[in-house]
């Protein structure tokens, strides 16, 4: 059983300190997931301490490299168990995180979990989401995407519709670094790259919307 003294412990060695009712909402995802996970497969992780530190302390982590006065839409992509989405929204008062997940079975456990929680700031979008297009008209400040398999190819296109200085926090390998290389992120800098304990060669990384010949000429029209 997870609790929220487990939480705050590991909520402080990702460098945040959180209010009870954080502490409470956070272990009680954790529980759901948890209890859930039989039924829809929701983690390959059902220890409970490594649970703790891989999905609730990875999530904490990336939250801890946004300011604490981060506000605006936040798209996780690609949600499944609401890892990191859920946990950036409660540890970042500021955001509205929109939780896409594809799979219905996983989309209706995301908003029960997500009503149970009471937290109007959260809110699941069942939706295959490739391309601009499939937000219709959603306005992101910020992406997150962890354990996407195609995370290559649809972050970059979603990350056109990011305000210049929008950031994307990705939880990824080596492999990233040269995959940031291609010709389709270049209007993507990577600002931070952070990395997670006990995992060899695997980080959190940073992005950051920069720029390019394109967006430059056409904020001069």
């Amino acid at each position: 059983m997870i609790s929220e003294a487990d939480v705050a412990e590991r909520a402080e060695r990702a460098g945040l300190r959180l209010p009870p009712e954080t502490l409470a909402a956070l272990a009680t995802q954790a529980r759901a997931v948890l209890a859930a996970d039989p039924r829809l497969h929701l983690t390959t992780v059902t220890d409970a301490s490594e649970f703790l530190d891989r999905h609730v302390g990875e999530a904490l982590e990336g939250a801890a490299l946004l300011p604490s006065s981060a506000s605006g839409v936040l798209l996780d992509v690609g949600s499944g168990n609401g890892y990191p989405g859920v946990p950036l929204a409660l540890a970042r008062p500021g955001l509205q995180v929109v939780l896409v997940e594809a799979l219905r079975r996983k989309a209706d456990f995301l908003d029960a979990m997500v009503a149970g929680l009471g937290d109007g700031r959260i809110s699941v979008l069942c939706r295959q989401v490739q391309r601009v297009e499939d937000l219709e008209g959603t306005a992101p400040a910020f992406l997150a995407s962890r354990a996407m398999g195609n995370w290559a190819r649809v972050l970059p296109r979603l990350a056109r519709v990011l305000p210049i200085g929008g950031l994307v926090l990705l939880w990824a390998g080596s492999e990233a670094e040269e995959i940031f290389r291609r010709e389709v992120w270049r209007a993507l800098a990577v600002v931070r790259r952070h990395p997670l304990s006990g995992r060899e060669r695997s980080w959190i990384w940073a992005l950051q919307r920069v720029p390019t010949k394109a967006s430059a000429s056409s904020s001069e029209v």
